[in-house]
């Protein structure tokens, strides 16, 4: 399953769903109102792909502990310049592929960071 965070726009989701319906939007499945540390915790419990705009989650400890925790695998979309809904949707198609070869690869929990060039970075998860 991945996961799509409420930092992506729910078009981008609904986008993302037409080529892989595998995919779920936060609003599908927690309220849109739901802390962060919460649904990471059950999203990783429960063995899905996360997808976030958000930049922080790598940087605040409670984020950062609940994806330690549950064991999550979690990839942070990051670029400069502002990106329309279109462009982050062709971004995440681009490279979902990739983020799938990692999420089975690599040992959970972690971080990677992608940018608009599909560069993969991992984020390192000690405090």
């Amino acid at each position: 399953m991945i996961f799509v965070d409420a930092s992506v726009p729910r078009s981008v989701a609904d986008r993302i769903k037409r080529s892989r319906p595998e995919t779920v939007w936060i609003g599908d499945v927690f309220r849109l109102d739901t802390k962060d540390p919460v649904w990471l915790r059950e999203a990783g419990r429960r063995g899905w792909l996360i997808i976030t705009r958000d930049k922080n989650i790598r940087k605040r400890h409670g984020e950062r502990r609940a994806i330690a925790e549950s064991g999550a695998g979690c990839f942070v979309l990051v670029y400069r310049e502002p990106l329309k809904k279109d462009e982050i949707a062709e971004m995440i198609l681009s490279f979902l592929e990739d983020m799938e070869a990692l999420f089975e690869n690599t040992p959970r929990p972690f971080i990677y960071t992608v940018t608009k060039n599909g560069d993969f970075n991992k984020y390192d998860l000690r405090p």
